[in-house]
């Protein structure tokens, strides 16, 4: 239960206004003695005391809170970044506040909590190249960790796709793989990996095929395209590591298991057998450069950054 002001002044015996002088900065305005001051702000730290965000709004004060809109609330890359947000959302003093999409589709409904709270900053995780529902933002700092549009004023954080088509491509080659396909859900992220993919193959020289299965679900897409592949394919680049533990799946009951890479680096790629050769997404400094972003008001910009590819059984 919250702890008011009126029970701080009960306990101290002293009046509910010379609480919320101390408590507002403003105690020295009237003379309260330092000590009186410092024994209310030990009092208030002693029993929990918070500010309450609706009060502070309407004096026009920071609430100490921005919202986080997730996506895909079952994407476990979305949900590792949120633990990071909330990290140095800390190191800052900052609280969260959780809203997001069905099937990535917004929605008003889901907005809802974010216009009813005075915000201080908005971060999205997720990648839209069409993000309209942000205009009724355009008052708070954004910081997107995705890819969003050129024109979008938020700081969009994201990793370098192209060099990690490089790094997934360069390695199959080296491991004596020719011909590439690459497996994607029907998401907008997944395109623009395709399209880095598909540079990296042609500058290797390498031939490439795409196969986009029709569900969103990531696992149900892996699953769904493997049963798609030519014979004559050797190594699969899956759009993230849940596809390619769809692949993977639907192998499993062949007697054909190409070399298979996924991306994101979740937890379980390395728990899943085989292990899963990924990229890795650094997803500790996207949430530092993204609460920083917020925090520190930055102006809309891009920040690509790099990829560390990893080598797992799945294609070693």
């Amino acid at each position: 239960m919250a702890v008011s002001q009126k029970q701080i002044a009960k306990k101290l015996g002293v009046s509910i206004a010379l609480v919320s002088r101390v408590l507002s900065g403003k105690a020295a305005e009237i003379g309260i003695a330092p000590e009186t001051i410092e024994r209310v702000l030990k009092t208030a730290q002693e029993m929990g005391y918070v500010p309450s965000a609706a009060a502070l709004a309407l004096k026009g004060k920071s609430t100490r809170t921005f919202g986080v809109v997730v996506y895909d609330f079952k994407d476990p890359f979305f949900g590792a970044i949120i633990e990071q947000l909330q990290m140095r959302a800390h190191e800052y003093d900052y609280s969260l506040m959780l809203a997001g999409f069905l099937n990535r589709t917004p929605d008003e409904q889901d907005l809802q909590p974010l216009h009813k709270h005075a915000l201080d900053g908005l971060i999205v995780i997720g990648t839209d190249l069409d993000a309209v529902w942000l205009r009724d933002f355009e008052h708070l700092p954004v910081a997107r960790i995705g890819h969003g549009a050129p024109s979008e004023p938020s700081v969009r954080i994201a990793i370098d796709e192209n060099r990690s088509a490089e790094l997934l491509v360069s390695h199959l080659i080296q491991s004596g793989h020719e011909n590439l396909a690459f497996i994607a859900a029907a998401l907008t992220a997944h395109r623009l990996r395709r399209e880095a993919i598909a540079q990296a193959a042609k500058k290797a020289g390498v031939h490439f095929e795409f196969i986009e299965a029709d569900a969103q679900d990531a696992f149900q897409a892996g699953m769904d395209a493997a049963n798609q592949l030519s014979q004559r394919t050797d190594a699969i680049i899956c759009a993230t590591d849940q596809v390619a533990m769809g692949v993977l799946h639907t192998l499993s009951h062949t007697d054909r298991i190409p070399a298979v890479t996924g991306f994101d680096d979740i937890a379980v790629a390395r728990q899943f057998i085989p292990g899963i050769t990924t990229i890795r997404q650094p997803i500790a400094a996207m949430a530092v450069a993204a609460v920083d972003a917020v925090v520190q008001k930055k102006a809309p910009a891009r920040l690509s950054l790099e990829p560390e590819l990893v080598v797992r059984q799945s294609a070693s």
